[in-house]
């Protein structure tokens, strides 16, 4: 072999071992790490199970969503912020169930516009009646 040729072999190995780790050195890695630990902080704002969210986004790292997860879990609790217990255990074995469908849980809205029926009263602003 000649010298040359092996300066081009050697040039090309380098470049090969440069380019495999070319992820490592844009940050690209440490990028998608970062949105996944988001998505995560994002389900349980959004009050989702951190299984449903790595089922969701299986491109990124579960780990890392459920990094994310956590952290935002931990914050809330410390901010005081309670939304329910409805889903936010990790294991999905939260407490709350949703209601069936037919049974409300809060009373239906009248329209402003709507005429009192004769079982009731006029009320003023403090609802006494008039």
């Amino acid at each position: 072999m000649t010298p040359g040729r092996i300066t081009t072999i050697l040039a090309l190995l380098l470049g090969t071992g440069v380019l495999a780790g070319c992820d490592k050195l844009s940050g690209v890695a440490e990028q998608k790490n970062a949105d996944a630990v988001a998505i995560g902080y994002a389900c349980r704002v959004s009050e989702k199970n951190p299984e449903d969210c790595m089922k969701e986004n299986e491109s990124y790292s579960p780990d890392s969503i459920l990094e994310g997860w956590k952290d935002a879990n931990d914050s809330l609790k410390s901010k005081g912020i309670d939304f329910g217990a409805t889903k936010s255990t990790p294991s999905g074995t939260g407490g709350g169930e949703k209601p069936a469908e037919g049974k409300a849980t809060e009373k239906p809205v009248e329209p402003k516009d709507a005429k009192p029926t004769g079982e009731q009263k006029p009320t003023d602003a403090k609802g006494t009646p008039r």
